[in-house]
């Protein structure tokens, strides 16, 4: 078994509580709407998003695991509405 090592982003996105609704509407919107989002191995993204959706720290950590600048920004953007 090989051991995958995780690679952290830097985009320092923090959702708060309060946005924490919001974010996830947002990601899962992106989710279903787009089969290749994120870029990097959607599936297990997917799979990891349902896992981690919960709480604001589990939802930062994924955000920067799997989002790229790009999508951070989006997603920032989209809470400020």
């Amino acid at each position: 078994m090989t051991n995958r090592v995780i690679e952290m982003k830097e985009h320092n996105i923090k959702i708060t509580e309060t946005e924490l609704e919001a974010a996830c509407h947002y990601l899962e919107q992106q989710l279903e709407s787009h089969s290749w989002w994120p870029k990097e191995q959607p599936g297990e993204a997917k799979h990891e998003f349902a896992l981690m959706k919960a709480t604001t720290s589990s939802l930062n950590f994924w955000c920067e695991k799997w989002l790229d600048s790009a999508q951070c920004k989006a997603l920032e953007k989209a809470l400020k509405r």
